[in-house]
């Protein structure tokens, strides 16, 4: 397999674990704050990834891996956009929002880091790129129109709309920085452990200024609580960020941006045959335009990209 169809299976494994993640967490939201979820997940994630990469190094899989201080400087700053504040801020999103609207609103975020691409990576959008970036807003719009028409405490609705918006640029800013970071002899899970360890230390300096540290806590005396915990930071931590950094580093930021904009055709997929939940056809006309919208962004070659897209499946 190229370093191309890597990254692109990579980022398809990406977006359905954030798929999953995003129910898992829905769950977990009722019973835990927004900031004391990002503080454990951060931390679950540190222990992991440093857990991962030190096993991987004693059996001789990787070695060592150097940074410089600019690229470290990077993955901080990465870190504390995209864990420390976009984590909280997705959180907070999921309290007000389904996860399949989350996952359609979070579609955003990749005409936002294709943008954003553009200005700081020097990437081009194609000509009928601009095609796509209006269907991905017609698409996003279509179901939230239907989700703030049709469900009860719409004021909930809103503040969930505002926080997913919040989410969608940081994380998209985020994306961007850890990109401009990781260089062709870049480790992406050192890379990851760094931008975790960033994002945590960040939220555990809030909670210590502000005293919320033992009230954050609490709930998770609960081993049951602990244990789903844990299994779901697992899923997101290396089947969404760590997957998600080898996509950016191995393809395109356009390319990788498409395959992740699957992830609201996995969350309905899950609620439909997983969870059992009702799907109305406004959200998958919805959902359909949304991704269709990316893809066209996206695509450079449409014959080279099917081509790709089928060897990333197989």
């Amino acid at each position: 397999m190229d370093k191309d169809a890597l990254g692109q299976a990579a980022a398809l494994r990406s977006a359905a674990s954030w798929a999953v993640g995003a129910f898992l967490f829905k769950a977990l939201g009722e019973i835990l704050s927004p900031l004391a979820m990002t503080l454990a997940k951060g931390t679950c994630s540190v222990l992991l990834l440093g857990a991962a990469i030190g096993l991987s190094v004693a059996l001789g899989s990787s070695g060592s891996v150097t940074m410089s201080g600019e690229q470290l400087a990077l993955l901080v700053a990465s870190g504390l956009l995209g864990i420390a504040l976009g984590d909280t801020f997705f959180f907070e999103a999921l309290q007000g929002l389904s996860p399949q609207t989350l996952l359609v609103l979070a579609v955003l975020g990749q005409v936002v880091t294709v943008l954003l691409a553009v200005a700081f990576l020097g990437e081009r959008i194609p000509p009928g790129g601009w095609v796509g970036i209006v269907l991905v807003i017609v698409g996003v719009a279509v179901v939230l129109q239907g989700t703030l028409a049709s469900e009860e405490q719409r004021a909930t609705k809103v503040r969930g709309v505002i926080f997913g918006l919040l989410a969608v640029l940081v994380l998209s800013a985020s994306a961007i920085v850890a990109k401009m970071a990781l260089g062709d002899d870049s480790g992406t899970m050192e890379a990851t452990f760094v931008r975790m360890l960033a994002g945590a230390l960040g939220v555990f300096a809030f909670g210590v200024t502000t005293g919320r540290i033992k009230s954050w806590a609490t709930p998770f005396r609960d081993r049951r609580l602990f244990a789903r915990f844990v299994g779901s930071v697992a899923v997101v931590t290396f089947g969404g960020f760590w997957l998600g950094l080898v996509a950016f580093k191995y393809t395109q930021v356009a390319v990788a941006s498409t395959l992740t904009s699957t992830e609201p055709v996995f969350g309905l997929l899950l609620a439909v045959l997983i969870f059992r939940e009702r799907v109305t056809a406004r959200a998958v006309l919805g959902t359909g335009i949304t991704v269709l919208g990316v893809v066209i962004l996206s695509v450079r070659d449409i014959d080279d990209q099917v081509r790709r897209l089928l060897a990333a499946v197989w």
